[in-house]
């Protein structure tokens, strides 16, 4: 019977962009530059699959360059049609019908935004070994 690798996963906050790490198990202590540890580089390239919940980013409202990266670009629209409706149910621009209206494409909207969202979009990478 094969001894199953058994790898481990840590996040590196040292940096401005946090940064993902796998490693495996070792049976021998590995020793560098004075410091020993039971861990050691990942021996294999594969794909994995890294399933994560995120989110997006604060919008710095000072720069104009500012996008949603998380949100695809095709929903956006569905997010300004829920601000336009809120807007015509308050204040001097008060119009039921017209907040009816944006509140119907918002909802449509975000029920192709949900089915989107069930569909496992997901993206692969590959890990490569790094000695450090």
């Amino acid at each position: 019977m094969a001894n199953k690798i058994k790898r481990f996963w840590f996040i590196d906050n040292s940096g401005k962009v946090p940064r993902m790490g796998i490693v495996e198990k070792s049976i021998n202590a590995v020793t560098r530059d004075g410091y020993s540890t039971d861990y050691k580089s990942v021996t294999a390239a594969k794909d994995i699959a890294i399933y994560a919940i995120s989110r997006d980013v604060d919008l710095n409202i000072n720069s104009l360059t500012s996008t949603w990266n998380a949100i695809p670009e095709q929903f956006h629209e569905v997010l300004v049609n829920k601000v336009i409706a809120m807007g015509y149910k308050k204040g001097k621009g008060f119009n039921i019908e017209k907040a009816r209206f944006f509140d119907e494409e918002y909802n449509m909207g975000l029920k192709e935004a949900k089915k989107f969202a069930k569909s496992n979009y997901a993206t692969t990478g590959n890990v490569r070994p790094q000695d450090f």
